[in-house]
């Protein structure tokens, strides 16, 4: 960390720069490898497709998983424990049901769901989230995907986060 202005950069002995997030080695004290990264979205989405995933538009900081908004996936580079945090705002017409669920390699989580239903005669719109804690092996491939029953759902700024806390 000779040179690098970023308390949190680990590795780049020739690093200058303010934006630096290589961190690929523990930091002094700590037994975890750092994993860490984040998708978010900021534009709108209409889903009318079961099972459609949520179309991020901007990558964060990240160390060790692959962060893609091309196919809006978070790839894991390192085995460990992880937290993972989805956060979705959702609109829905009245009766509608719309559900947000983690999928893992293509597989749904059924126990990660997130939902609105909607039982009046308005519009609704709301964020729901979930935080869950789940053991990945290097290699899996995280997404989120909206379950729909009804009209089109509406997907505003949402957000995938996931942070490894053990190994």
């Amino acid at each position: 960390m000779s040179s690098c202005r970023k308390k949190h950069c680990y590795c780049c002995s020739n690093c200058t720069s303010n934006s630096c997030y290589c961190t690929t080695s523990r930091p002094s004290g700590s037994s975890v490898l750092p994993a860490f990264g984040s998708l978010r979205k900021e534009s709108g989405q209409v889903i009318d497709v079961d099972e459609t995933k949520v179309d991020y538009d901007f990558v964060g900081p990240s160390a060790n998983v692959t962060l893609s908004i091309v196919n809006d996936t978070i790839t894991i580079n390192e085995s460990g424990v992880y937290e993972i945090s989805m956060s979705l705002t959702l609109g829905i017409n009245p009766t509608d049901l719309a559900r947000g669920f983690l999928f893992v390699n293509d597989v749904p989580l059924h126990f990660s769901a997130v939902s609105l239903t909607v039982t009046s005669n308005t519009l609704a719109l709301a964020t729901v989230s979930k935080t869950i804690q789940l053991e990945l092996l290097a290699n899996d491939v995280i997404d989120v995907r909206i379950h729909k029953v009804g009209d089109s759902v509406i997907v505003g700024s949402s957000s995938l986060t996931i942070n490894r806390i053990g190994q």
